[in-house]
């Protein structure tokens, strides 16, 4: 045998040594994982199934890693204020278009009717709380420019949708779109109410809650308002999602043609899905003033606004509530805090490419991929919230 065969057999050998311990690791490691897991499910599988029982059913069935993760996100949010001021006011700006999210998920992530225009509905909110602080009474409380805001959010929307839902597919998202561009040219033509491109500067609004005042240029308290706003909404929709009413709306988006044979007005649902999704967006629109002390079409309306809300339910994973909120936080977090670094144009770029990415690689959503890993890696049955 020559030396050069020989040598050749002796890498061969040492390749397999090699291959064989990192085997033994990678199993080693797996089978320590696979402990770790059998042992969070051991303790947690009680506390899920106790949650299945009394709440699986309006919330959706989780197995003990799923709520465990949820638990983990919620206290880490809960007590972002004790790792310091210096994200929290992204994180509240993160809570605000987690809201923005879930709101136009439940309306076009469960129809399958793809809204370009939601960006009109928080504008209209925003803009009716900052003409109503400009033109009537800059001490209006929050307690009444929000219920206003809200119900013109809420109309803006109905405007909307009672003559675009009766349009399918491409038409229907044209009709938005050109929403967005009407709404805009009615900012700069009533200028004299609304500031025209330059917008509205309002004070922010310290509001009352329990007898406790709440100062929007508190960050901490601030944090809170936005939080806190997040959490009520994620419910609502939440319960909305897994009642009757989320199941017809998904079915609309299956196959529409059978919804209506089976005697459904899918017209009146859709109009429903425009409702639940107003609401939530006017809200979002009255908080964003709050955190901005400012209202201009730039900021609020632009089509641009409306396509970052569709980027972040597709990050975290479209028709599902709650993974849009991942997706929310991930794109602005990257944004506005760590992805400053790179400067304005890069920074973008990386955020739209991230976007594609998910698109091609992971359609369902990086949080909704997380969600349904975790629903098989537990022995309860879950997996139902997303």
């Amino acid at each position: 045998m020559s030396s050069e065969a020989q040598g050749s057999g002796a890498v061969a050998e040492r390749v397999r040594v090699v291959a064989d311990a990192v085997g033994d690791h990678a199993g080693a490691v797996n089978e320590r994982i696979e402990t770790g897991i059998d042992g969070v499910n051991g303790v947690l599988d009680p506390i899920a199934d106790a949650y299945n029982r009394t709440l699986g059913e309006h919330f959706g069935e989780a197995n003990a890693l799923q709520l465990l993760f949820l638990a983990v996100a919620f206290v880490a949010l809960a007590t972002a204020p004790q790792w310091g001021e210096g994200m929290l006011r992204a994180l509240a700006l993160a809570c605000v278009w987690a809201i923005f999210a879930m709101s136009w998920d439940i309306q076009s992530g469960y129809t399958g009717y793809i809204s370009f225009g939601h960006s009109v509905l928080s504008g209209a909110a925003a803009y009716t709380t900052a003409m109503l602080l400009y033109n009537v009474d800059p001490e209006f409380s929050l307690w009444i420019t929000a219920p206003v805001s809200i119900l013109a959010a809420l109309v803006v929307g109905l405007l909307i949708a009672i003559p675009s839902l009766r349009l399918h597919g491409p038409y229907f998202s044209l009709m938005t779109f050109v929403a967005v561009l009407v709404f805009y040219r009615l900012t700069t033509a009533f200028s004299e109410y609304t500031g025209g491109e330059m917008g509205i500067r309002v004070d922010r609004i310290n509001t009352t809650v329990a007898g406790s005042e709440i100062s929007m240029f508190d960050p901490v308290q601030r944090y809170y308002l936005m939080f806190v706003s997040m959490i009520i909404v994620a419910v609502a929709l939440t319960y909305v999602a897994r009642s009757n009413v989320g199941l017809i709306l998904m079915a609309i988006r299956e196959n529409e043609a059978a919804v209506e044979a089976a005697g459904i007005d899918t017209t009146k649902f859709k109009i429903w899905s425009f409702v639940l999704s107003s609401i939530p967006m006017g809200l979002g629109g009255v908080l964003l003033v709050q955190m901005f002390g400012t209202v201009d079409p730039t900021t609020f309306v632009v089509v641009d606004r409306s396509i970052e809300m569709i980027a972040m339910a597709v990050l975290g994973g479209m028709s599902s509530v709650l993974a849009p909120v991942g997706g929310a936080f991930l794109f602005v977090m990257l944004r506005d805090e760590f992805l400053l670094g790179l400067g304005h144009t890069a920074r973008w770029v990386v955020l739209w490419t991230l976007v594609l990415l998910v698109l091609v690689f992971a359609r369902e959503g990086l949080f909704r991929k997380l969600w349904h890993f975790l629903g098989g890696s537990g022995r309860s049955t879950g997996g139902e919230t997303e």
